[in-house]
């Protein structure tokens, strides 16, 4: 649920004032139902849930009382918490489709707040690596030790992974928040209107 949470709060600020149906028309545009597991009910859910804690505003904007709908905008207490699931998302492992959602919205933070996340993120992972000894005997059945060789597999690709895209960064690739005003995940410019 976390990176459905981050996900929705993201599509609303992105795009200042939406509709649930635009929200999830603009997900499901980024597969995000594979990567995220977003499907449509879990989006109505999450802005029902994320406007009765306050961080989203329902209103009904013009047009909206026509169809039957509800508008959505994002508060203050929706960009904290944005800002808090991107950095769980990108210093911790225990929540794939959170990391998934994270780096899509990394854009959204300033460059170096990111490279300090994935910083922590790399420390973690080394720490992880550094107690998966390939010398130690699994104990239990023979086949085992493939477990054992499937998480170091796994470690090592997400090590790699973390330190590319830290050299990514580093080097300047990508539009970040401190960049410019035209970064991905961050709200329309004033007077810009918001896609359809």
């Amino acid at each position: 649920m976390s990176a459905t949470r981050l996900l929705v709060l993201g599509v609303v600020r992105m795009q200042g004032q939406t509709h649930g149906y635009r929200v999830g028309r603009e997900l499901l545009s980024w597969g995000t139902e594979t990567w995220a597991n977003v499907k449509w009910g879990s989006l109505y859910h999450a802005l029902r849930k994320l406007s009765q804690e306050g961080k989203l505003r329902e209103f009904v904007a013009e047009g909206d009382e026509v169809v039957d709908r509800t508008s959505y905008e994002i508060t203050e207490d929706g960009v904290a918490e944005i800002h808090r699931l991107l950095r769980r998302g990108l210093t911790r492992r225990d929540d794939p489709a959170l990391l998934f959602a994270s780096v899509t919205l990394m854009c959204s933070l300033p460059r170096a707040e990111v490279l300090d996340l994935l910083g922590r993120r790399l420390e973690l992972l080394e720490g992880v690596a550094g107690e998966l000894d390939p010398a130690e005997e699994p104990r239990g059945p023979e086949h085992l030790g493939e477990l054992f060789g499937l998480w170091r597999g796994a470690v090592e690709a997400d090590l790699r992974w973390t330190r590319d895209l830290i050299a990514s960064l580093r080097a300047g690739r990508y539009t970040m928040a401190d960049d410019g005003p035209d970064a991905f995940g961050l709200p329309p410019l004033p007077g810009a209107s918001a896609p359809v």
